[in-house]
């Protein structure tokens, strides 16, 4: 178990945890090994470079716009240990997206990966921002460098473009002195796009003690045993709650050494584990799906296997059943189970674990955080009953950004003054203290892990003049998730034309999971009895549901993507 939380920052809390050892493995990045010592160098170096090059101080925003990597995770700690608060950002996220964070928050400042800036670098010259560009061969030596220079030819094309940017490798060496923050535990350390109990995206800002809570009360599941040896795959991205806070966070706390993945691969994965004493590791119930798939799954690598976390989606009890075979087989210690969690509370508030699990569940309460189920009127509901899950405690987020709005915005408190998130979910708990996931009170399609929300489609293709009627609702192609589009239209129109108008718009405006991979046009949105188009009946629950059909007569086109 983790030491208690203080007043320490994040970074404070990193270096308090790992000082009891000695000069251990930390991060590992296409086969070569980083030390502690050379981490937190970079770590030094990089704050110094954001003090004295940019005058970053407390309180200021800094945009994190990268996948997950190394220098990512360097400057989450970087900022974090000179008080400035990192916004991380998805980075499939549409350039629209990026400029409307950048403003919104008042960025300072864009780190960004040479891959990916491409499409960017209009957007951040138009900003006036200084930029921070990385790449894959910063943290590569020898021959191994020779296989990461991918984007190198990109970066030379697009670097020039920039009017204000530093290669990261020049950035962490310019500066060495640098005046650091201290024991500002409730400063916020990060902001992470999230849902919102509203079904509109928010910005939720998770403070230092928020996150080092979760992460000490989480920690008792399990323990690094071998220091720097044992290691842990990072397949969750850093915008990702859960990949911030327990993949990378925890897991840095615990001395493992953590191998950071910018893109999940099945097969590179399993490599990886073979070569590597990998005994944890967190994703979505479709990432374990393609695990077990790839040919090179099954082994005796399995064995060292003891944290395995599944959330972002309901996995069947069917497929835990057979993905855990895989483990007992080999005798090991770890089993896949589920949890549950949301970015309001840090990401996890109940679990199963190794020793105390019960198929079908979201696991028990974690330890300090109070979990109960309530009714509209806001009431606790006896056990056995469904009503909405909501939870309070020390992991809980500070609020919802807003630039004029109060500073809690987004958590209720009751009448004896305590904060609660209200996670617009609904949920039992049984006479055991097992809780169990019911269903979404609010509207959202998860797809891989992230939320897409129908309305937020829905109003942007509904602004298109020859649109009637517009329903955007959770499809499967095979056992993936997806958004299937029902329109109608108000005349004839080129069915080819429209697909193309409306996917062209769901990639301006938002995220590749917003863009249709079916869009059926019907002459007729069923509608429920107060008039409204009835969401319900062309939502397909699970896979294998039938798909809407229309009365006989009535005109159905189904154009796939």
């Amino acid at each position: 178990m983790l030491p208690p939380v203080n007043n320490d920052n994040c970074y404070e809390y990193l270096k308090r945890c790992t000082s009891i050892y000695p000069d251990v493995w930390m991060m590992q990045h296409f086969g070569v090994r980083y030390r502690k010592s050379e981490i937190f160098r970079d770590i030094d170096g990089l704050s110094a470079y954001f003090q004295n090059e940019l005058g970053l101080k407390r309180g200021d925003v800094y945009t994190v716009f990268m996948t997950t990597t190394v220098q990512g995770i360097i400057a989450f700690y970087a900022l974090n240990q000179i008080g400035v608060i990192a916004n991380i950002v998805h980075p499939l996220m549409s350039t629209a997206f990026l400029k409307e964070t950048l403003e919104d928050v008042n960025a300072k400042g864009v780190m960004i990966l040479d891959l990916l800036s491409k499409d960017h670098v209009e957007t951040i010259n138009d900003s006036g921002l200084p930029c921070i560009v990385c790449s894959s061969s910063d943290y590569s030596s020898g021959v191994k460098k020779l296989g990461t220079r991918a984007g190198e030819g990109i970066l030379k094309a697009a670097f020039p473009k920039f009017r204000n940017a530093v290669r990261y490798r020049d950035a962490i060496r310019k500066y060495t002195s640098f005046t650091p923050a201290r024991n500002n535990a409730d400063d916020i350390a990060v902001y992470l796009n999230g849902g919102g109990t509203t079904g509109k995206s928010k910005t939720i800002k998770l403070t230092s003690r928020s996150t080092n809570e979760l992460v000490q009360r989480i920690s008792d599941l399990d323990e690094i045993h071998i220091p720097g040896e044992e290691a842990e795959i990072i397949v969750l991205p850093m915008f990702h709650c859960f990949g911030l806070t327990v993949a990378i966070h925890m897991a840095l706390c615990n001395s493992a050494r953590i191998i950071p993945m910018m893109q999940f691969d099945a097969k590179i994965f399993n490599r990886l584990a073979k070569k590597n004493l990998v005994v944890g590791y967190g994703g979505i119930p479709l990432m374990f799906q393609k695990l077990m798939r790839e040919k090179h799954f099954d082994g005796p690598w399995l064995k060292n296997v003891r944290l395995m976390f599944c959330g972002g989606d309901d996995a069947s009890d069917a497929f835990l059943e057979e993905f855990n075979g895989y483990f007992e087989k080999w005798g090991a210690v770890g089993r896949l189970r589920q949890g549950y969690g949301l970015t309001e509370i840090g990401s996890v508030c109940t679990t199963n674990s190794n020793v105390d699990f019960r198929p079908g569940s979201i696991g028990k309460a974690v330890r300090g955080v109070e979990v109960q189920i309530w009714d509209d009127d806001h009431h606790e509901l006896p056990n056995g009953e469904i009503g909405e899950i909501v939870i309070a405690g020390p992991t809980i987020m500070a609020g919802y950004y807003t630039k004029d709005g109060p500073e809690d915005l987004g958590l209720y408190t009751d009448e004896n003054g305590k904060k609660w998130v209200l996670s617009g979910d609904l949920g039992y708990r049984d006479d055991d203290g097992y809780y169990f996931f019911s269903g979404r009170k609010k509207r959202v399609i998860i797809i891989a892990g992230y939320n897409v929300y129908p309305n937020d489609l829905e109003k942007k293709v509904s602004e298109l003049d020859y649109i009637k009627d517009v329903c955007a609702v959770q499809g499967w192609h095979g056992d993936r998730s997806m958004v299937r589009l029902y329109v109608s239209t108000k005349r004839e129109v080129n069915e080819d034309e429209v697909r193309e108008e409306i996917c062209r718009i769901a990639e301006e405006n938002f995220s590749k999971f917003y863009v249709p991979r079916e869009i059926v046009f019907l002459k007729e949105l069923p509608q429920t009895p107060l008039m409204k188009v009835d969401f319900m009946k062309l939502t397909q629950k699970k896979p294998g549901d039938p798909l809407y059909e229309p009365p006989v007569g009535e005109k159905k086109s189904l154009l796939p993507i």
